[in-house]
């Protein structure tokens, strides 16, 4: 009996752009078989992607700066690799994780508007990721086997990194925001992450968290309690060195000292700082037998085992400063060329230049800002940034982010030129009363609110932003002891922050939570007190880390509803009474458009691409359980001679 070996069939690249193959992400997940990767070039792709279910590894392959996903909803992802793109979501997340173990690293994500990356269940990795601007939080993670490896919050308007649920956070930075990063109801992890410049406090916890080997500067305090007793072992804090409502936490094991970075500024992006340490920066424990010329550091986003962030184009900076990093000769202080590049990654494009403005005979030795050096009048009509506005209108035409109605975004610059900046987010002054709300203001709206503003006594309005309405600071007006700075009810002398408190629907200790006898009982056995998130303590299966069973009209998880719509598209689930034929796919509903290319019954009537059959699309074969031509599958390894077929792949490769 002869053999014959058969190779398995291998993975495939399927490439995305307007010369590939593929001109859609999607259409390219779509023919992709487990393995594959979806390699996509340079480019905007405007579409909304759902990787569930798919062990694929979409790829931008020129990385983040080049390779832009314009998204309605988060990228919802299960398995394979993620990685390579900026993602600018218009919905509530970048990225979300409800299963799985997937990868998700080299991304951008901009301005999304309540999480960067959102994690409700699973194990994923996440490294290397940078969230700008988030309305909540940059990093929301609710599973204790998540991993943050080496990952960036920037201006977040609430919290860089929140675990609220475990997990683990390494290396990892914040910069800016209200708070850097929050632990509640389990016992993360965190370990050499930095915190800079948050406007309220670089740490807060309402857990026991250990919080090893980081760097906490250039905040109002190191640490804001809320139920937690947090120990710092090994880290340094500056200019930030005091605990609030913190009488358990243990401070000692901070060095105060200044950090010695190579250069930070306040408020600027990773690629215009260099968090590296100094020659003899405390950052280096020299007594540990490590240099201390900038090159190694202990504490902090660069020290440890995962201390290591990639330079993936050898231009020899890393990429947390590289504005680019799949391009060697663009870096911060690369010399500009005139190629609409931004070499320097100073955010201009084609920037100190010279070139010729046009309408005379001379050339322009210097920078072009719109006027020449030479003689006669400036044309001006070159679009230099390539937005689709000539200098003539473009306010800032180096800058592809800014032209005439363009979306205004956090960067202190006038996006939309109206004349003013980052109006509209929370970076902006938008009532001009001189704070924006990364700044403290309660209400961007109203100029008589402000961190400065007069506090009017008890009339319903909190006019200088501190949490309460009470009468003009530094008084002790119901004679307890305490002035309305720390007193959350200063008319009642049985409420101040080292009372009891009872059951009585107040909260009488001032931390922020009522009834903390109540609050912190466990009595249904399940782990988890009510000021944990326990929202049902009579029902063990109900509480802050449970996990939500979609359709069951139970809130299992205590986030306030029950997922009846899983995929939120606005039809519920036939379970809970609904239409919607397939609730994990939001482009599959009643009423939608029937898609000819995803053999889907994308209008839920109950027949697959019926409204293609008079456009000239192919129709649809009876079910007689058939491979059709463009299924791939893997035969088997070893068949007898003669008596075996071979299923190939169809699909475009490269």
């Amino acid at each position: 009996m002869f053999f014959v070996l058969i190779p398995l069939t291998q993975a495939a690249t399927l490439k995305v752009g307007p010369a590939e193959a593929y001109k859609t992400i999607s259409s390219a997940i779509a023919a992709s078989a487990a393995g594959d990767t979806v390699s996509v070039g340079p480019g905007t792709y405007t579409e909304d992607l759902d990787l569930r279910g798919h062990t694929i590894s979409l790829v931008g392959e020129s990385g983040p700066a080049v390779t832009v996903i314009s998204t309605g909803l988060p990228i919802e992802i299960s398995a394979g690799t993620l990685e390579g793109f900026t993602i600018s979501p218009s919905g509530d997340a970048g990225v979300r994780v409800l299963s799985g173990s997937p990868t998700v690293r080299d991304l951008i994500i901009e301005s999304p508007a309540i999480y960067g990356v959102a994690v409700g269940a699973g194990d994923p990795i996440v490294e290397e990721v940078l969230v700008m601007g988030a309305g909540n939080s940059g990093f929301y993670v609710t599973s204790g086997a998540t991993q943050l490896k080496r990952v960036v919050s920037m201006d977040a308007v609430k919290y860089g990194i929140y675990l609220k649920g475990g997990g683990s956070a390494h290396n990892s930075l914040t910069l800016g925001g209200a708070y850097g990063i929050l632990t509640q109801n389990a016992s993360p992890v965190v370990e050499h992450c930095t915190t800079l410049g948050a406007s309220l406090g670089g740490i807060v916890t309402a857990i026991d968290t250990t919080f090893a080997n980081g760097v906490y500067a250039h905040s109002p305090y190191v640490v804001i309690c809320n139920g937690g007793s947090p120990t710092f072992t090994s880290g340094l804090g500056y200019d930030t060195f005091a605990a609030k409502a913190c009488a358990a936490t243990a401070l000692d094991g901070l060095i105060d000292a200044d950090p010695g970075f190579t250069t930070y500024t306040a408020g600027a992006p990773p690629w215009e700082i260099d968090l590296r340490p100094a020659a003899g920066s405390p950052i280096v424990n020299a007594a540990s037998g490590l240099d201390t010329d900038g090159s190694v550091a202990d504490l902090g986003i660069f020290g440890g085992a995962q201390g290591s962030w990639r330079d993936r184009d050898g231009d020899g900076v890393v990429v947390i400063f590289d504005c680019n990093d799949h391009d060697g000769s663009v870096y911060p202080g690369a010399t500009e060329r005139e190629d609409g590049l931004d070499q320097n990654c100073n955010g201009l494009i084609d920037d100190d230049v010279p070139v010729d403005t046009g309408g005379d005979t001379g050339t322009d030795t210097g920078t072009d800002t719109g006027t020449d050096t030479d003689t006669g009048p400036t044309t001006d009509t070159r679009d230099i940034d390539g937005d689709g506005y000539p200098g003539t209108t473009d306010c800032g035409d180096h800058n592809v982010a800014t032209y005439p109605g363009a979306t205004e975004r956090l960067d202190s610059v006038d996006n939309d030129c109206d004349g003013l900046v980052d109006e509209g987010t929370a970076g902006g002054d938008d009532d001009g009363d001189g704070y924006t709300e990364l700044a403290g203001d309660c209400d961007d709206t109203d100029p008589s609110r402000a961190p400065n503003a007069a506090e009017v006594a008890r009339d319903g309005v909190d006019q200088d932003c501190d949490g309460v309405d009470s009468s003009p600071r530094h008084q002790d007006n119901d004679g307890d002891g305490y002035t309305d700075d720390s007193d959350c009810d200063d008319t009642d002398p049985t409420v101040h922050p080292t009372a009891s408190d009872p059951t009585n629907g107040k909260d009488d200790d001032c931390d922020g939570l009522a009834d903390d006898d109540a609050l912190n009982a466990d009595k249904d056995g399940d782990g988890v007190t009510p000021a944990e998130g326990d929202c049902d303590e009579s029902d063990p299966q109900v509480n802050s880390r449970a996990y939500d069973i979609p359709d069951d009209f139970v809130d299992q998880d205590c986030s306030g509803e029950d997922n009846y719509d899983v995929d939120r598209d606005g039809f519920a689930s036939p379970v809970s009474g609904g239409e919607d034929c397939d609730d994990l796919r939001s482009t599959s509903h009643p009423g939608a458009a029937e898609n000819c290319d995803d053999s889907l019954d994308n209008d839920c009537d109950g027949v697959v691409n019926n409204a293609c059959q008079d456009s000239g699309a192919a129709e649809e074969e009876p079910d007689c359980g058939c491979a059709s031509g463009s299924e791939r599958g893997a035969g088997p390894a070893v068949l007898l001679l003669g008596l075996a077929a071979i299923r190939r792949r169809t699909a475009p490769r490269s």
